[in-house]
């Protein structure tokens, strides 16, 4: 190799947007095609919206660091690409200046049957776009530019969507895999952390591809908020409080994060919601009203919630980062060992893939070889319990009042 050790060559590698899959208060996420020499992959390109040149360089810095991320609960960042804006359609232009609210309905289906396609054609692309590209990503120049963070597409769901799915049918997710999936984000936090802090934990950073692993995205790019008002606007729902009241943040900040996750989807029961109402003022004076208020462990609201698991909980949201778990594999580890894995056989990769696969199916197909995988969900190994079902036995008294001071609309249907 020593003589190749000093040489370099440019690679010609085209990107096709194929279609819109999400869009946040920083940009548009798009499903695009990667072509190159006649080999094509599906990847994420996730649009930055304008921002200063400071902005650029922290960008440029910890999309450094993130493209170096390896481990299996991470989804894997592959750098930037950035167009002179002026290249691009004006109605792209304007899509990405105005970013209104749009709903993409089955965006993620879509997306996954592209990625079925070009399986059973071998690889072959889909666009069977031979021609240059209508915009050349290598043309630098004084112009303003777009920046784009290329990121492998996860073929599955992101929390947010699964918990949702599970609302409208009046479930919850089985609390052991909740937990589980918390605990998998754990472990991706723990090796992070060496390198880079993540600050912006959220249901929708979480993705659950189709083996049923656990991975968090988005890695540096929360840099680029700063005092973006739009980029916050959703956002303060799962910041740590000395991120609100500081604008300071450590990776105890992000086990806090984490924590506010756990807690909702172990109760239903946002701590800091609806923060996706109002300016960002109003979404920040809330938070602060409810930091007044003391927060009820999660057993104190649903019945099912095991003391152990709660504490776990309570403590990844301790007010004081001193108090709170000082790292996320200590989190993971008590979880595993004090609640997970307490009583022997838990949740593994394979059996949330199981689970995820029989609730997408309404629950109607399922197959021995499933159920064997969900055995911890059967009481006595006899009978499953594969739906955790919203009623109001569920919730204790603290709880109930909970959903009715907060309007939780959503579960309150159920309970009523």
């Amino acid at each position: 190799m020593s003589g190749l050790s000093d040489i370099s060559f440019p690679s010609a590698v085209n990107y096709t947007f194929l279609d819109e899959i999400g869009r946040g208060g920083m940009g548009i996420v798009y499903l695009a095609e990667k072509h190159c020499e006649e080999v094509s992959d599906i990847v994420v390109l996730k649009t930055i919206r304008s921002i200063t040149e400071k902005q650029i360089e922290a960008l440029k810095r910890e999309a450094n660091v993130a493209a170096l991320l390896r481990h299996e609960n991470i989804v894997r960042s592959h750098g930037l690409e950035s167009v002179s804006v002026s290249l691009l359609p004006r109605e792209f232009q304007a899509e990405i200046k105005n970013l209104a609210p749009k709903t993409t309905h089955g965006a993620g289906q879509r997306a996954n049957a592209v990625m079925d396609k070009m399986r059973k054609g071998g690889g072959r692309p889909i666009t069977g776009c031979q021609r240059p590209p209508r915009i050349n990503l290598k043309k630098r120049n004084s112009e303003q530019r777009l920046y784009l963070i290329v990121m492998d597409y996860i073929e599955g769901a992101d929390l947010l969507e699964t918990h949702t799915s599970h609302l409208r049918h009046g479930l919850l997710i089985p609390l052991s895999l909740s937990a589980f999936i918390v605990s998998r984000i754990c472990r991706a936090l723990d090796y992070a952390h060496e390198f880079i802090v993540h600050r912006d934990i959220s249901p929708e950073n979480i993705l659950i591809n189709n083996q049923g692993v656990a991975k968090l995205s988005d890695f540096g790019i929360a840099v680029v908020a700063g005092d973006e008002t739009a980029a916050l606007a959703g956002k303060v729902q799962y910041m740590a409080p000395e991120q609100i009241l500081k604008s300071q943040s450590d990776k105890r900040s992000d086990i806090f994060s984490l924590g506010l996750v756990a807690y909702q989807m172990a109760t239903g029961v946002s701590i800091f919601s609806p923060a996706r109402k109002g300016t960002i003022r109003e979404q920040m004076q809330k938070y602060e009203l409810i930091l007044k208020t003391s927060i009820k462990p999660p057993h104190e609201v649903c019945s099912d919630i095991p003391l152990a698991y709660s504490k776990i909980i309570m403590k990844m949201l301790e007010i004081n980062p001193e108090k709170r778990y000082q790292t996320a594999g200590e989190a993971c580890t008590d979880m595993e060992r004090k609640f997970l894995y307490a009583e022997g056989f838990g949740p593994t990769n394979n059996s949330l893939a199981a689970y995820i696969k029989i609730a997408e199916s309404k629950f109607k197909n399922y197959t021995r070889e499933d159920l064997m995988q969900l055995s911890f969900l059967a009481e006595d190994g006899k009978r499953f319990h594969l739906k955790r079902r919203i009623s109001k036995s569920l919730y204790l008294e603290c709880g109930l009042n909970m959903l009715k001071q907060r309007r939780v609309q959503s579960i309150l249907k159920f309970v009523e």
